[in-house]
């Protein structure tokens, strides 16, 4: 049952992915295709770049289906279209094999990913697809040697400009980044649509003709953009940019505006390098802004959640001290050794974790300042977790779990062993914490020049979305409210293991727990 509906839904999504790939590059061949080929205007590269990357590379036969039919429809030989539906789709999963490799997210609220899209998709994995359509058309006489250069130049930038123009359209709609709040957002965005459209049309069309030449210079779209990529993130940037896109193609091929001219290719070759470098500035506007204020909420928050953690084991702290000389203080017989010893054990207690706490912070510091540095000595592994172990004797204890530990192998290296320490400190804890008073194991063994650390529990798991988020600074799988913490146990604990030139990965289900992977070179 469970392999029909997955076949069934491949071959939905192949029949949907082909109808969109079929259907836009019909539409880009008519508009004043190079040799009847290489189009300006080829959105059918975002479409399969985005759908191969969100739902599998399974789905290229629908992208070399489409390609080759309408290439056929045009009028090339078979060998010709078969061998530009190859390229097509060599494009479409490069495209998306780069992105998912260099950790592209489809929010494109970093200028990592926007950069990333830029080089690695719309530059990179576009060359294949035009030097490989190209020489088809030579070898199959389609395309004089004389003319390669300019056939060539026109695929690229077509197939750049629909990774640039539609891909981020797509990828931000599907991942729907979140929207600051601000007041009167919606009347805010509709004057800003209205603008748009009117300057859009004001620049590349018939409105008000036989104006000042000076209102159709296309640069006047740019405070419009920046106005939306400042406002709206990347919701705003995409839009726009598509927007001002159609506006423009459709009119310059009905012959208005700056880059029109005779030959319909030339005024399109004009037309996309503009848009290409509007794209370009918008989204990464966008993610800056994007950047900024993700970091200023994570400010705000860090804030609150420092000064509420460091209040709790320091008003607790306070009452016990306080009660402690209370009773020291009355006439009658004070409290007993052993009441004494512990109340000073609940007060280290309390020390520990204010300790931990802010050693957490200064550790955020020496990172940002870049005077994290490693102190390198041979370091048994397995005398340092036995170590970290009885460090949270009392700990396990408490939440009754049980600790199976198994090692084998040679298990030493030259690692920091204060930062060592640190590292198993943070994933014994997290055991301990979310593991919900189950067993917990500890496994160490050798891989060859490196050495590997799991540590796995049975506890509450983490949702496949959140799990690469647990390994950024003050992120969180689980609600504050249940569980304390600044939320940079994991951070620094990933800081450290690639400061040594490690490598940590983690395996979780919800509700059946977690297994944090550490593999640390010699």
């Amino acid at each position: 049952m469970g392999a029909g509906k997955g076949s069934t839904k491949l071959l939905l999504g192949c029949a949907l992915l082909f109808v969109a790939y079929f259907g836009t590059a019909h539409l880009g061949l008519f508009l004043g295709a190079v040799a009847g080929f290489a189009t300006l205007v080829w959105p059918p590269t975002g479409i399969a770049l985005v759908a191969l990357y969100l739902y599998g590379f399974s789905l290229w036969p629908a992208v070399f289906a489409a390609a080759l039919l309408v290439n056929l429809v045009h009028g090339a030989p078979l060998l010709v279209a078969f061998a530009i539906a190859c390229g097509n789709t060599l494009e479409a999963v490069a495209g998306a094999w780069l992105l998912r490799r260099m950790r592209f997210q489809p929010r494109l609220d970093r200028v990592s990913d926007v950069v990333v899209l830029i080089f690695a998709a719309a530059i990179g994995s576009t060359a294949l697809s035009a030097f490989i359509g190209v020489e088809s058309l030579r070898v199959g006489g389609i395309v004089q040697a004389a003319d390669v250069g300019q056939t060539l130049r026109a695929w690229w930038i077509g197939d750049t400009l629909g990774d640039l123009v539609v891909a981020p359209l797509l990828f931000v709609f599907w991942a729907r980044p979140p929207v600051r709040r601000l007041p009167a957002i919606v009347t805010e965005g509709v004057f800003l649509a209205c603008a748009l459209v009117t300057f859009a049309l004001l620049v590349f069309g018939n409105l008000f003709p036989g104006s000042i030449t000076l209102y159709r210079h296309p640069y006047l779209l740019f405070p419009l953009l920046a106005w939306a990529a400042l406002r709206f993130g990347q919701y705003g940037a995409a839009v726009s940019v598509f927007l001002v896109s159609t506006i423009a193609t459709a009119g310059t091929v009905m012959g208005f505006g700056p880059f029109a001219q005779a030959v319909l290719a030339d005024s399109l070759l004009g037309l996309q390098a503009f848009m290409g470098i509007a794209a370009a500035t918008a989204l990464v506007l966008g993610a800056a802004i994007a950047e900024r204020n993700r970091a200023v909420d994570a400010r705000d928050e860090f804030l609150s959640i420092a000064s509420h953690e460091l209040r709790t084991p320091l008003t607790a702290l306070s009452l016990h001290v306080q009660n402690l000389l209370h009773r020291l203080q009355r006439s009658e017989a004070g409290p007993s050794r052993e009441e004494t010893l512990q109340s000073m054990e609940t007060a280290n207690r309390l020390l520990f974790r204010m300790a931990k706490l802010i050693g957490e912070l200064l550790e955020v510091s020496r990172v940002a300042t870049g005077t994290f540095q490693l102190q390198r000595e041979e370091v048994d592994l397995a005398s340092s977790v036995r170590e970290s172990l009885a460090r949270f004797e009392g700990q396990l204890a408490t939440a009754g779990c049980r600790v199976e530990m198994q090692s084998e192998g040679k298990l030493t290296g030259r690692w920091d062993p204060l930062r060592l320490d640190q590292v198993i400190d943070n994933l014994i804890s997290n055991a301990v914490k979310y593991g919900a008073g189950k067993p917990v194991e500890v496994q160490l063994s050798e891989n060859g020049e490196r050495v590997v650390l799991e540590v796995r529990d049975h506890g509450i798991g983490i949702n496949p979305a959140d799990q690469r988020r647990v390994f950024e600074r003050f992120e969180r799988a689980v609600s504050r409210r249940r569980f304390g913490g600044f939320g940079l146990g994991l951070w620094i604990t990933r800081k450290v293991i690639e400061a040594h030139g490690g490598t940590i990965q983690l395996m979780s289900e919800p509700g059946l727990g977690s297994t944090f992977r550490v593999e640390l070179p010699r």
